[in-house]
């Protein structure tokens, strides 16, 4: 879904949430390395693809994220789990389950909770 340089450009995005190009490179480089141009080629295909805006502002290109970090967490984890789910539903379920039973058996009680207020709301 994204490059390894796009992550970094939107946690920066996320914790400041406007910047130039120039803040966006500065806050990268921070936790990755790489260079002005290649941080600046990466935000111009995420304004592209559109998960960042940009905006122009007194002559300078302000750039923003087009979804905050919990729509874009859910986005990909949909995104990842449709893919699942495409090769064989029953096993993906099967295997949530057991992790979720692993790590917080809690977690189930939401999980039935959650589907049963979708079967109600379906009819």
């Amino acid at each position: 879904m994204f490059g390894s340089a796009e992550l970094p450009v939107l946690e920066a995005l996320w914790e400041k949430n406007a910047l130039t190009g120039r803040e966006i490179y500065e806050q990268v480089r921070r936790s990755k390395e790489l260079a002005y141009t290649t941080v600046l080629t990466t935000v111009g295909r995420m304004v592209k693809k559109g998960s960042i805006l940009r905006k122009r502002m007194d002559g300078i290109y302000i750039y923003e994220p087009a979804w905050t970090k919990l729509e874009f967490e859910r986005q990909a984890a949909l995104a990842v789990i449709r893919g699942i789910v495409e090769i064989s539903p029953s096993h993906a379920v099967s295997a949530f389950v057991d992790i979720l039973s692993q790590s917080d058996a809690g977690k189930l009680d939401e999980i039935i909770k959650i589907i049963e207020e979708k079967r109600k709301a379906e009819g």
